[in-house]
Protein backbone atom coordinates (compact mmCIF):
# COMPACT_ATOMS: atom_id res chain seq x y z
CA UNK A 1 0.00 0.00 0.00
CA UNK A 2 1.20 3.49 -0.81
CA UNK A 3 1.66 5.91 2.05
CA UNK A 4 0.56 9.44 1.14
CA UNK A 5 1.49 11.28 4.32
CA UNK A 6 -0.87 13.96 5.61
CA UNK A 7 -3.59 15.61 3.49
CA UNK A 8 -1.50 18.74 3.55
CA UNK A 9 1.34 16.76 2.02
CA UNK A 10 4.91 16.41 3.14
CA UNK A 11 6.86 19.63 2.87
CA UNK A 12 4.02 21.83 1.68
CA UNK A 13 0.46 22.82 2.44
CA UNK A 14 -2.97 22.08 1.06
CA UNK A 15 -3.36 25.58 -0.40
CA UNK A 16 -0.24 25.22 -2.55
CA UNK A 17 -1.46 21.88 -3.87
CA UNK A 18 -4.91 23.30 -4.68
CA UNK A 19 -3.24 26.21 -6.47
CA UNK A 20 -1.16 23.82 -8.57
CA UNK A 21 -4.26 21.75 -9.41
CA UNK A 22 -6.16 24.88 -10.47
CA UNK A 23 -3.30 25.88 -12.76
CA UNK A 24 -3.36 22.47 -14.43
CA UNK A 25 -7.13 22.76 -14.84
CA UNK A 26 -6.57 26.19 -16.40
CA UNK A 27 -4.22 24.61 -18.94
CA UNK A 28 -6.57 21.69 -19.61
CA UNK A 29 -9.39 24.12 -20.44
CA UNK A 30 -7.45 25.41 -23.46
CA UNK A 31 -7.67 24.37 -27.10
CA UNK A 32 -3.93 23.77 -26.95
CA UNK A 33 -4.36 21.05 -24.33
CA UNK A 34 -7.16 19.39 -26.28
CA UNK A 35 -4.95 19.32 -29.37
CA UNK A 36 -2.00 17.89 -27.44
CA UNK A 37 -4.07 15.05 -26.02
CA UNK A 38 -5.49 14.17 -29.43
CA UNK A 39 -1.90 13.28 -30.35
CA UNK A 40 -1.01 11.67 -27.04
CA UNK A 41 0.39 8.19 -27.79
CA UNK A 42 -0.77 6.18 -24.75
CA UNK A 43 -4.20 4.56 -25.02
CA UNK A 44 -6.60 5.34 -22.20
CA UNK A 45 -4.90 8.60 -21.19
CA UNK A 46 -7.32 11.12 -22.62
CA UNK A 47 -7.84 14.84 -22.17
CA UNK A 48 -11.20 14.31 -20.50
CA UNK A 49 -9.94 11.58 -18.16
CA UNK A 50 -7.00 13.69 -16.97
CA UNK A 51 -9.29 16.68 -16.41
CA UNK A 52 -11.93 14.67 -14.53
CA UNK A 53 -9.22 13.07 -12.40
CA UNK A 54 -7.95 16.47 -11.29
CA UNK A 55 -11.46 17.73 -10.54
CA UNK A 56 -12.27 14.70 -8.43
CA UNK A 57 -8.95 14.69 -6.57
CA UNK A 58 -9.46 18.37 -5.76
CA UNK A 59 -12.85 17.54 -4.21
CA UNK A 60 -11.38 14.71 -2.14
CA UNK A 61 -8.47 16.86 -0.99
CA UNK A 62 -10.69 19.72 0.19
CA UNK A 63 -13.11 17.55 2.11
CA UNK A 64 -10.55 15.16 3.62
CA UNK A 65 -10.14 15.40 7.39
CA UNK A 66 -7.47 12.78 7.94
CA UNK A 67 -4.53 11.20 6.12
CA UNK A 68 -6.15 7.79 6.21
CA UNK A 69 -9.42 9.14 4.81
CA UNK A 70 -7.70 10.73 1.84
CA UNK A 71 -5.58 7.63 1.27
CA UNK A 72 -8.57 5.30 1.28
CA UNK A 73 -10.59 7.50 -1.06
CA UNK A 74 -7.75 7.94 -3.54
CA UNK A 75 -6.90 4.23 -3.59
CA UNK A 76 -10.55 3.35 -4.04
CA UNK A 77 -11.22 5.73 -6.93
CA UNK A 78 -7.89 6.09 -8.74
CA UNK A 79 -5.63 3.81 -10.73
CA UNK A 80 -1.86 4.27 -10.36
CA UNK A 81 0.35 4.13 -13.44
CA UNK A 82 4.04 3.83 -12.63
CA UNK A 83 6.64 5.38 -14.92
CA UNK A 84 8.85 2.63 -16.34
CA UNK A 85 11.96 4.58 -15.35
CA UNK A 86 15.43 4.57 -16.78
CA UNK A 87 15.88 0.84 -16.13
CA UNK A 88 12.31 -0.22 -17.06
CA UNK A 89 11.98 -1.29 -13.43
CA UNK A 90 10.53 2.00 -12.18
CA UNK A 91 13.77 3.73 -11.16
CA UNK A 92 13.53 7.48 -11.81
CA UNK A 93 16.36 10.01 -11.44
CA UNK A 94 15.25 13.16 -9.61
CA UNK A 95 16.85 16.59 -9.77
CA UNK A 96 15.64 20.02 -8.69
CA UNK A 97 15.37 23.38 -10.39
CA UNK A 98 14.59 26.89 -9.18
CA UNK A 99 14.12 30.52 -10.17
CA UNK A 100 17.33 32.35 -9.22
CA UNK A 101 17.53 35.91 -7.91
CA UNK A 102 20.72 37.67 -8.99
CA UNK A 103 22.17 41.17 -8.88
CA UNK A 104 22.36 42.69 -12.35
CA UNK A 105 22.93 45.88 -14.32
CA UNK A 106 20.99 47.38 -17.21
CA UNK A 107 24.26 48.48 -18.81
CA UNK A 108 27.64 46.74 -19.04
CA UNK A 109 30.19 47.82 -16.45
CA UNK A 110 33.55 46.61 -15.23
CA UNK A 111 31.67 44.62 -12.58
CA UNK A 112 28.68 43.42 -14.62
CA UNK A 113 30.01 41.89 -17.84
CA UNK A 114 28.01 38.76 -18.69
CA UNK A 115 24.83 39.33 -20.70
CA UNK A 116 21.46 37.61 -20.97
CA UNK A 117 19.72 37.99 -24.33
CA UNK A 118 16.26 38.47 -25.80
CA UNK A 119 15.14 36.27 -28.68
CA UNK A 120 16.30 37.64 -32.05
CA UNK A 121 13.39 38.89 -34.17
CA UNK A 122 14.56 36.73 -37.08
CA UNK A 123 15.24 33.63 -35.00
CA UNK A 124 12.70 31.51 -36.87
CA UNK A 125 14.66 32.20 -40.05
CA UNK A 126 18.07 31.22 -38.68
CA UNK A 127 19.74 28.58 -40.80
CA UNK A 128 20.37 25.19 -39.25
CA UNK A 129 22.49 23.97 -37.70
CA UNK A 130 22.22 26.97 -35.41
CA UNK A 131 25.35 28.69 -34.09
CA UNK A 132 26.80 26.98 -31.04
CA UNK A 133 27.03 28.56 -27.60
CA UNK A 134 30.66 29.46 -28.25
CA UNK A 135 29.77 31.10 -31.58
CA UNK A 136 27.03 33.16 -29.90
CA UNK A 137 28.63 34.29 -26.65
CA UNK A 138 32.31 33.63 -27.26
CA UNK A 139 34.59 31.26 -25.43
CA UNK A 140 34.83 33.77 -22.58
CA UNK A 141 31.07 34.35 -22.34
CA UNK A 142 31.30 38.10 -22.99
CA UNK A 143 29.32 38.05 -26.22
CA UNK A 144 29.89 38.32 -29.99
CA UNK A 145 28.64 40.55 -32.79
CA UNK A 146 25.91 38.00 -33.58
CA UNK A 147 23.84 39.04 -30.54
CA UNK A 148 24.95 42.63 -30.06
CA UNK A 149 22.02 44.89 -29.24
CA UNK A 150 19.89 42.03 -27.88
CA UNK A 151 21.18 42.25 -24.30
CA UNK A 152 18.48 42.42 -21.62
CA UNK A 153 20.85 42.79 -18.66
CA UNK A 154 24.36 41.97 -17.48
CA UNK A 155 25.37 39.77 -14.51
CA UNK A 156 28.61 39.95 -12.54
CA UNK A 157 29.16 36.19 -12.47
CA UNK A 158 29.55 34.10 -15.63
CA UNK A 159 28.32 30.89 -14.03
CA UNK A 160 25.23 32.70 -12.75
CA UNK A 161 24.43 33.79 -16.31
CA UNK A 162 24.87 30.18 -17.42
CA UNK A 163 22.59 28.94 -14.61
CA UNK A 164 19.82 31.32 -15.67
CA UNK A 165 19.86 29.54 -19.03
CA UNK A 166 19.76 26.15 -17.33
CA UNK A 167 16.87 27.14 -15.03
CA UNK A 168 14.90 28.98 -17.72
CA UNK A 169 13.86 32.02 -15.66
CA UNK A 170 15.22 34.56 -13.19
CA UNK A 171 14.53 37.66 -11.14
CA UNK A 172 17.17 40.36 -11.54
CA UNK A 173 17.83 43.05 -8.92
CA UNK A 174 19.28 46.34 -10.16
CA UNK A 175 21.32 48.85 -8.14
CA UNK A 176 18.43 51.37 -8.13
CA UNK A 177 16.18 48.82 -6.40
CA UNK A 178 14.13 47.93 -9.47
CA UNK A 179 13.45 44.32 -10.45
CA UNK A 180 13.21 42.57 -13.81
CA UNK A 181 11.69 39.11 -14.19
CA UNK A 182 12.77 36.99 -17.13
CA UNK A 183 11.16 33.92 -18.67
CA UNK A 184 12.05 31.46 -21.38
CA UNK A 185 11.61 32.71 -24.95
CA UNK A 186 13.39 30.12 -27.10
CA UNK A 187 16.56 28.11 -27.58
CA UNK A 188 18.88 26.85 -30.26
CA UNK A 189 18.46 23.36 -31.64
CA UNK A 190 21.13 21.48 -29.74
CA UNK A 191 20.67 18.83 -27.05
CA UNK A 192 21.46 19.84 -23.50
CA UNK A 193 24.88 18.75 -22.21
CA UNK A 194 25.35 18.83 -18.45
CA UNK A 195 28.65 20.46 -17.54
CA UNK A 196 28.62 18.57 -14.24
CA UNK A 197 28.61 15.27 -16.09
CA UNK A 198 31.45 16.56 -18.24
CA UNK A 199 33.48 17.33 -15.13
CA UNK A 200 32.73 13.85 -13.80
CA UNK A 201 33.75 12.30 -17.11
CA UNK A 202 37.07 14.14 -16.97
CA UNK A 203 37.72 13.06 -13.39
CA UNK A 204 37.40 16.57 -11.92
CA UNK A 205 34.46 15.73 -9.60
CA UNK A 206 33.38 12.29 -8.30
CA UNK A 207 29.90 11.28 -9.43
CA UNK A 208 28.64 10.81 -5.87
CA UNK A 209 29.55 14.45 -5.09
CA UNK A 210 27.80 15.94 -8.13
CA UNK A 211 25.55 18.72 -6.80
CA UNK A 212 25.07 22.35 -7.73
CA UNK A 213 27.05 23.61 -4.70
CA UNK A 214 29.92 21.37 -5.81
CA UNK A 215 29.82 22.85 -9.33
CA UNK A 216 29.72 26.40 -8.01
CA UNK A 217 32.65 25.70 -5.72
CA UNK A 218 34.65 24.10 -8.53
CA UNK A 219 34.27 27.10 -10.83
CA UNK A 220 35.02 29.54 -8.01
CA UNK A 221 38.37 27.83 -7.56
CA UNK A 222 38.92 27.15 -11.29
CA UNK A 223 37.31 30.09 -13.15
CA UNK A 224 39.47 29.45 -16.20
CA UNK A 225 37.78 26.05 -16.60
CA UNK A 226 34.53 27.76 -17.64
CA UNK A 227 36.15 28.60 -20.99
CA UNK A 228 36.35 24.87 -21.63
CA UNK A 229 33.32 23.39 -19.91
CA UNK A 230 30.48 25.87 -20.44
CA UNK A 231 30.76 25.84 -24.26
CA UNK A 232 30.39 22.05 -24.18
CA UNK A 233 26.68 22.71 -23.62
CA UNK A 234 26.08 24.01 -27.14
CA UNK A 235 22.38 24.74 -26.47
CA UNK A 236 21.70 28.45 -25.92
CA UNK A 237 18.58 29.95 -24.29
CA UNK A 238 16.94 33.33 -24.96
CA UNK A 239 14.65 35.27 -22.62
CA UNK A 240 11.81 37.76 -22.50
CA UNK A 241 10.74 40.15 -19.79
CA UNK A 242 7.71 38.76 -17.95
CA UNK A 243 6.78 41.85 -15.90
CA UNK A 244 6.90 40.16 -12.49
CA UNK A 245 4.83 37.16 -13.54
CA UNK A 246 5.71 34.06 -11.49
CA UNK A 247 8.02 31.44 -12.93
CA UNK A 248 6.07 29.72 -15.70
CA UNK A 249 6.35 26.19 -17.06
CA UNK A 250 6.10 24.85 -20.58
CA UNK A 251 2.30 24.60 -20.31
CA UNK A 252 2.06 28.37 -20.01
CA UNK A 253 0.87 28.37 -16.38
CA UNK A 254 2.89 29.36 -13.29
CA UNK A 255 4.74 26.56 -11.53
CA UNK A 256 4.29 26.02 -7.80
CA UNK A 257 7.18 25.41 -5.42
CA UNK A 258 7.46 21.70 -4.53
CA UNK A 259 4.20 20.94 -6.35
CA UNK A 260 5.26 21.24 -10.01
CA UNK A 261 7.50 18.82 -11.87
CA UNK A 262 9.15 18.81 -15.28
CA UNK A 263 9.17 15.63 -17.38
CA UNK A 264 9.55 14.59 -21.00
CA UNK A 265 6.29 15.79 -22.53
CA UNK A 266 6.59 13.44 -25.50
CA UNK A 267 5.95 10.64 -23.00
CA UNK A 268 4.25 12.03 -19.89
CA UNK A 269 0.71 13.47 -19.69
CA UNK A 270 0.82 17.29 -19.51
CA UNK A 271 -0.95 18.83 -16.55
CA UNK A 272 -1.69 15.47 -14.94
CA UNK A 273 -1.71 14.57 -11.25
CA UNK A 274 1.27 12.53 -10.09
CA UNK A 275 2.78 11.09 -6.94
CA UNK A 276 6.54 11.19 -6.41
CA UNK A 277 8.51 9.11 -3.94
CA UNK A 278 12.04 10.45 -3.51
CA UNK A 279 14.47 12.03 -1.04
CA UNK A 280 13.86 15.81 -0.89
CA UNK A 281 16.14 18.04 1.20
CA UNK A 282 14.65 20.22 3.91
CA UNK A 283 16.13 23.19 5.72
CA UNK A 284 16.20 23.14 9.50
CA UNK A 285 16.06 26.45 11.47
CA UNK A 286 19.75 25.90 12.25
CA UNK A 287 20.51 25.98 8.53
CA UNK A 288 21.41 22.29 8.47
CA UNK A 289 20.05 20.15 5.64
CA UNK A 290 18.12 16.93 6.05
CA UNK A 291 17.19 14.64 3.17
CA UNK A 292 14.07 12.64 4.12
CA UNK A 293 12.24 10.28 1.78
CA UNK A 294 8.86 11.84 0.97
CA UNK A 295 5.61 10.95 -0.79
CA UNK A 296 4.20 14.03 -2.47
CA UNK A 297 1.34 14.84 -4.81
CA UNK A 298 2.54 17.00 -7.68
CA UNK A 299 1.37 18.33 -11.04
CA UNK A 300 3.23 17.68 -14.29
CA UNK A 301 3.52 21.24 -15.64
CA UNK A 302 6.93 21.73 -17.23
CA UNK A 303 9.73 20.22 -19.28
CA UNK A 304 13.41 20.92 -19.90
CA UNK A 305 16.27 20.34 -22.30
CA UNK A 306 17.89 17.83 -19.95
CA UNK A 307 14.65 16.02 -19.05
CA UNK A 308 14.40 13.19 -21.56
CA UNK A 309 12.95 9.70 -21.34
CA UNK A 310 10.73 7.98 -18.78
CA UNK A 311 13.38 8.02 -16.06
CA UNK A 312 13.85 11.76 -15.40
CA UNK A 313 11.95 14.19 -13.17
CA UNK A 314 12.92 17.76 -12.25
CA UNK A 315 11.16 19.23 -9.19
CA UNK A 316 10.54 22.98 -9.05
CA UNK A 317 11.73 24.12 -5.62
CA UNK A 318 10.79 27.81 -5.72
CA UNK A 319 12.50 31.20 -6.02
CA UNK A 320 15.64 32.57 -4.39
CA UNK A 321 18.67 31.38 -2.42
CA UNK A 322 16.98 28.79 -0.18
CA UNK A 323 15.26 27.21 -3.19
CA UNK A 324 18.62 27.20 -4.96
CA UNK A 325 20.33 25.52 -2.01
CA UNK A 326 17.73 22.77 -1.80
CA UNK A 327 17.31 22.24 -5.56
CA UNK A 328 21.04 21.95 -6.01
CA UNK A 329 21.22 19.05 -3.56
CA UNK A 330 18.59 16.89 -5.28
CA UNK A 331 20.37 14.13 -7.15
CA UNK A 332 18.64 10.92 -6.19
CA UNK A 333 16.62 7.92 -7.33
CA UNK A 334 12.93 7.44 -6.65
CA UNK A 335 9.61 6.53 -8.24
CA UNK A 336 6.89 8.33 -10.16
CA UNK A 337 3.19 7.42 -10.45
CA UNK A 338 0.36 9.09 -12.38
CA UNK A 339 -3.13 9.01 -10.87
CA UNK A 340 -6.20 8.66 -13.09
CA UNK A 341 -9.79 7.86 -12.20
CA UNK A 342 -10.64 4.24 -12.67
Amino acid sequence: MLNFGSPRGTGGDRAALVTAIDRSLQYLSTDQAAAVYRRYPIAGVTHRRVERSLQRFRQLLLKSTSPSGLQQAVQREFAFYQASGQDHQGTVAFTGYFQPIYAASRVPTAEFRYPLYRLPSDFDRWATPHPTREQLEGRNGLGTKKLRGLELAWLRDRFQAFLVQVQGSARLLFPDGSVMSLGYAGRTQYPYTGVGRELVKDGKIPLEALTLPTLVDYFIHHPEAMDDYLPRNQSFVFFKETWNRPATGSLGVPVTAERSIATDKTLMPPGALALIQAPIPTSAPSGQQDNPWVNRFVLDQDTGNAIRGPGRVDIFMGTGPQASDRAGLINSKGRLYYLLLR
